[in-house]
């Protein structure tokens, strides 16, 4: 079954500071190809919901994937998955995903 993906506002950014990071120290073109990279695994996720693996650890609900240093979370609704973040691995995870 594929469902349609959305990010949250927090996830818009978590990318976009990605983005500007990856371009300040390596360039536009490396910041394009690693955040594009992104989009295909939320389209995999999207493809094949169960994919990563559940995070009830932190929120009820909550999945993860990893990608190459970043975890994506997400959670799968009714209609579509919800992108809640993509945070670094060293991140303080808990305190980014207390309102997820």
């Amino acid at each position: 079954m594929t469902m349609a993906y959305r990010l949250s506002p927090e996830a818009d950014n978590d990318i976009e500071d990605i983005f500007d990071y990856t371009e300040f120290e390596y360039g536009l073109q490396k910041a394009i190809e690693y955040t594009t990279q992104f989009h295909t695994v939320f389209i995999e996720l999207s493809q094949s919901l169960e994919l990563g693996r559940t995070r009830d650890e932190i929120k009820i609900g909550l999945r993860s994937r990893i990608k190459n240093k970043h975890v994506i979370f997400y959670r799968i609704l009714k209609d579509h998955i919800r992108i809640v973040r993509v945070l670094h691995s060293r991140s303080d995870i808990p305190n980014f995903l207390d309102k997820a």
